[in-house]
């Protein structure tokens, strides 16, 4: 009787210990890297657009975009250019199409040397650049629409996943000639959540650096 005592007492602490350890385990457990970081979108008329973001294709572009959003870079900024049923593009500070944050980084596409796998199809968020690879900077565009002769020459490195019919609306702003909002459609904040794991600051290619290259 006292050896089954005894056995049963061994079990008992065992089972605690085991709990105790699994317990702290699960306290110390890393954040769930399988958690692709979520972008929230919210404009001045407060309908909300949600962007899901794939650092496996893009990762120096997504830590780049992270660390403006960080920034409240794009808070109050404006859509500047729009291509009906197209298009719709932001990021530009000063709204002619000329701006950037102060320096470039690279291009992470196919046609630069990078393996991107993400297609240019509608919802999917690109960097906008000059005619040059590497001059990306905070301006991108989401498409409205198909356009898979653009696969492999822009960085692509993200997808909406909520408010695309929002954006299909704004696709429908009347524009200029130089496809320039008649009416001004501003973003009133973008949040981002990256689920606990943290995104380095970006590469950037200076100013300097571009034009000796050119």
């Amino acid at each position: 009787m006292k050896k089954i005592s005894m056995v049963f007492v061994i079990i008992v602490l065992s089972m605690g210990t085991f709990y105790s350890i699994n317990q702290a385990t699960n306290q110390d457990k890393p954040p769930d890297s399988s958690k692709d970081p979520v972008v929230t979108m919210i404009l001045e008329d407060n309908q909300t657009v949600k962007i899901e973001l794939y650092p496996q294709y893009a990762p120096n572009t997504v830590n780049n975009f992270i660390d403006l959003i960080n920034k409240k870079f794009y808070d109050g900024m404006s859509f500047s250019r729009i291509v009906p049923n197209y298009l719709v593009q932001t990021g530009d500070p000063i709204g002619d199409g000329t701006g950037f944050p102060g320096y470039f980084i690279k291009s992470e596409c196919k046609q630069n040397g990078v393996k991107n796998k993400i297609k240019c199809e509608e919802g999917v968020i690109c960097m906008s650049r000059s005619k040059r690879y590497n001059t990306e900077g905070s301006q991108f565009f989401i498409l409205l629409q198909d356009d898979l002769g653009l696969n492999g020459q822009y960085t692509a490195f993200g997808k909406i996943i909520e408010g695309m019919d929002v954006l299909q609306e704004i696709g429908k702003t009347p524009v200029n000639e130089k496809n320039i909002p008649q009416e001004e459609i501003k973003i009133k904040t973008i949040t981002v959540d990256t689920f606990g794991i943290h995104y380095d600051e970006p590469q950037v290619i200076s100013i300097y650096e571009q034009r000796n290259k050119s």
